[in-house]
This record gives structure tokens, C-alpha cells and sequence, in this order.
């Protein structure tokens, strides 16, 4: 009867002293990120990139709005035939579909290019975060918010390490 409650103790009391144990490390990735003068210089090439594209789709747009103005004021006065106007609107929609695709693969370029831009960057994160980690012993470390501002965490006490300044403090010390 002894052992069993011993055993038992035992049992409901380690996960208890296991957590007591567990250190854990709080960190805020986004304001790492504004920390970082890189991060400015990326935007600034992202949005430059971003602009050069928006253009490139504007030139092709209004290549199409042109053509579709045209083939309604010729409706409109009458001076097309059936089989043209059937030629004409295949035309347009292919136009159109041209149009879609460009956007799709635009939209794509972009995010390869962001990933491009931001992945070194991400990196260097990633080890310095690793390293405060180590030099304090940590066993986990936890994102503080989410990029909406949610808790990933659904509850945490006060006495996580906030290791965000330390994070920082080895990226801008190099």
C-alpha cells in the first residue's frame, strides 16, 4: 500500500518538477525584424520590384482596354461583320486570358523575389536566436505573437526570458 502511494506521488509530482525545470525563451520576431537595417533595404528593393511589375501588367492592360474600345466602337458604328466580330471577341478574351496568366505569374515573381530577398536575412535570425538560446540554456523558445498579433501560445506566465533585445543586440553587434 506504501509503494502504491509513493509510486503514485511520484507519478502526479514529476510532470510538476519536470516544468519547474523547463526554461523557456520569449521572443518577438517582428520587432527583430525592424531592428534590422537590412530589413528596410529589402522593402525598398521589394517595393521598387513590386512597382516595376505593377507596371509591366499596366503596359499589357491598357494594350487590352485599348483594343476592347476599339472593337466596341466598330460594333457600335456597325462596320464589322459577324465572322469578324466572332474573330475579334476570340481574340479579346484570349487577350483577357493572357492578361490573367500575367498577373498570376507577376504575383508569383513577387514572392519568389521576397523569399529571395528575405531568406539570408531569416537565417541570420534563426542562428542568433539559437545562439542567446544556448548561451542561456533554454530549452524552448516561443514566438510572442503572431504576424496578426494572436498569442501562438495560449497561456504563458511572466516569467518566460524575453530574448527579443538579446537576439537583436548579436545581429547588430556584427
Amino acid at each position: 500500500m506504501l509503494k502504491k502511494i509513493i509510486v503514485t506521488v511520484l507519478i502526479t509530482t514529476f510532470p510538476l518538477i519536470a516544468a519547474a525545470q523547463l526554461k523557456v525563451g520569449i521572443m518577438n520576431p517582428e520587432r527583430v525584424m525592424d531592428a534590422l537595417p537590412e530589413t528596410e533595404q529589402v522593402q525598398r528593393s521589394l517595393e521598387q520590384y513590386v512597382q516595376q511589375m505593377q507596371e509591366e501588367f499596366t503596359e499589357e492592360y491598357s494594350v487590352w482596354i485599348e483594343a476592347v474600345g476599339e472593337y466596341e466602337e466598330r460594333v457600335e458604328a456597325g462596320t464589322i461583320s459577324d465572322q469578324e466580330r466572332q474573330r475579334e471577341e476570340q481574340r479579346l478574351m484570349e487577350m483577357e486570358e493572357d492578361l490573367e496568366n500575367l498577373e498570376r505569374r507577376i504575383q508569383n515573381q513577387i514572392q519568389n523575389r521576397q523569399n529571395e530577398l528575405l531568406s539570408p536575412i531569416m537565417e541570420r535570425v534563426e542562428n542568433a536566436m539559437e545562439e542567446v538560446a544556448r548561451e542561456l540554456d533554454l530549452e524552448y523558445v516561443l514566438n510572442k505573437q503572431t504576424s496578426q498579433g494572436d498569442m501562438v501560445v495560449f497561456y504563458t506566465s511572466d516569467r518566460g526570458i524575453d530574448i527579443t533585445d538579446r537576439v537583436i543586440e548579436k545581429l547588430t553587434s556584427n
